[in-house]
């Protein structure tokens, strides 16, 4: 480039800076506001003065706006009352100012556009949310989100049997008002006013980390507290923070345990030990049983040889009858100590759930066996 067309180039740069700053000046001049809010925007204002039926808000122009008592009235009557002057709170424009009118602001709306942007980063982020249980319709559950209201399809909604009938659908999702639930936000609209979340997925990125992070510190022998979740006739399954673990109705208790629900509830919170772990297939063995009080310790002092107890027959087989003397200990009546031996079929003397009385015969501690017999106990002298 020439001298002269530098020289020229430099001289239409300062025109076009001195042309911007006489257009700046003639807005300074002209009373032109370069931040003039627009309907529909969010902003922060600062509460000027407090009338008895509107609200005086500096929005940072050169106008001032007013809240009006009819927005005032859809907020929450506590909020409206802790309300100061020099506050600064949310405002949506509701309508721009005609010639020396002022803003028409709302503080009801301000609060769902800032509830629908948390919303919005929520589903951007993937971050979890914990919300609570507020209602139902139809379709699945409705759910508080500060100033708006979530929903939650019941095909989202973890633990949801199907083929209910609507009366039974109805007491399912009546059992979940008041309760709080983690969720995942999937869709957010707020044309159309559609806030939906799952607790479905919430769960499943919730449990898979906790499963994580309870693997590594976890390990056989470990005594964690859990809750049950859910019972089957084999077991019940155990929530220990994330992983559902299987307690074996063999290891529920030294009782004669049928079924988990004789010993358990679900919603129960309970103590457990860590018997097996499967980390590949992240599956774990529990029990309880073996934190409990071994009821065969003391056995021979409670029981002694010779003395007469009561008992209650639990089961019969072909060579005698087992009866529980307390939860935990069963004894074994032969065959030959059932009756005596004019009686022909001694095994239909008695059966389960009989109260006898039984004499101890034998204490085996180490291999937990007591030895009884009704026939001698009957023939014991009244005392």
């Amino acid at each position: 480039m020439s001298e002269a067309e530098r020289m020229e180039s430099a001289q239409g740069s300062d025109q076009q800076k001195s042309s911007d700053l006489e257009l700046f000046e003639q807005y300074l001049s002209e009373g032109i506001d370069l931040d003039m809010p627009g309907r529909g925007d969010l902003r922060e204002g600062v509460i000027v003065e407090i009338r008895p039926t509107e609200l005086l808000v500096n929005v940072g122009s050169k106008r001032d706006g007013v809240v009006p008592q009819s927005d005032l009235a859809k907020l929450d009557p506590e909020f409206v009352k802790n309300l100061r002057e020099g506050q600064t709170v949310d405002v949506v424009v509701a309508k721009q100012p005609e010639d020396d009118s002022v803003f028409l602001l709302s503080i009801a709306d301000a609060q769902q556009k800032r509830d629908w942007l948390i919303a919005e980063q929520l589903l951007e982020s993937g971050e979890i949310t914990t919300r609570k249980v507020v209602g139902f319709n139809k379709g699945g559950l409705t759910v508080e989100f500060n100033h708006l209201r979530g929903f939650v399809p019941a095909s989202h909604v973890i633990d949801m049997p199907r083929n209910l009938s609507e009366d039974q659908r109805r007491d399912e999702f009546e059992g979940h008002i008041g309760h709080e639930m983690r969720l995942k936000v999937i869709e957010v609209d707020p044309k159309r006013r559609r806030l939906v979340m799952s607790q479905m997925l919430a769960e499943r990125e919730y449990r898979s980390a906790q499963r994580e992070q309870l693997f590594k510190h976890l390990a056989v022998g470990s005594v964690v507290t859990g809750v049950v979740r859910s019972m089957r006739p084999f077991g019940a399954f155990v929530d220990i923070g994330g992983v559902d673990g299987l307690l074996h109705v063999s290891e529920i208790g030294f009782g004669n345990i049928n079924h988990p629900r004789e010993a358990l509830q679900v919603g129960q919170e309970i103590e457990v030990q860590v018997i097996r772990m499967d980390a590949d297939n992240q599956r774990v063995a529990l029990s309880r049983k073996r934190l409990l009080a071994n009821p065969w310790d003391g056995i021979e002092q409670r029981y002694a040889v010779g003395s007469i107890v009561p008992a209650t027959i639990t089961r019969l087989a072909d060579f005698g009858a087992f009866a529980e003397l307390e939860p935990g200990v069963e004894g074994l009546i032969h065959i030959s100590e059932i009756a005596d031996i004019a009686v022909a079929e001694p095994l239909k003397v008695v059966h389960p759930g009989d109260k006898v009385m039984v004499k101890v015969l034998r204490v085996d501690p180490k291999r937990q066996r007591i030895g009884l017999s009704i026939r001698q106990a009957s023939e014991a002298p009244q005392a």
